[in-house]
């Protein structure tokens, strides 16, 4: 059985939230809390959300409840295509073209890293 560390979980979701550009007021507006102080106490450890909250955070995050419960997976960091398994057509797609983007121009990077 896993069990999460809720100091860990509130530093997750306090990175993803910055990331996306939002404040602890508009994410807690967000999620239908009064105030910010609710998800203040969240990002610091000091308590956990309910699942429902979550799930929500999850969403409005993009991310999956897992990441936000036990961060990222050994697999998740070194497993490139099954990532982009995972993906829509569109997305497959792009990430291909700057993937093929980057291999024919390393020699560039290469070469400037010489000089």
């Amino acid at each position: 059985m896993q069990y999460y560390d809720k100091k860990s979980v509130g530093e997750r979701i306090k990175i993803l939230r910055k990331r996306k550009q939002l404040t602890q007021s508009e994410l807690s507006e967000y999620l239908d809390y009064t105030n910010e102080r609710q998800l203040q106490r969240i990002e610091s450890g000091e308590t956990a959300c309910s699942v429902d909250k979550l799930m929500e955070v999850a969403q409005i995050l993009e991310t999956s409840t897992d990441f936000l419960l036990f961060g990222p997976e050994e697999k998740d960091i070194v497993d490139f295509p099954e990532y982009v398994r995972e993906k829509s057509r569109g997305e497959q797609l792009f990430v291909h073209r700057v993937v093929e983007t980057v291999l024919n121009n390393v020699n560039l990077l290469y070469i400037q890293d010489l000089q």
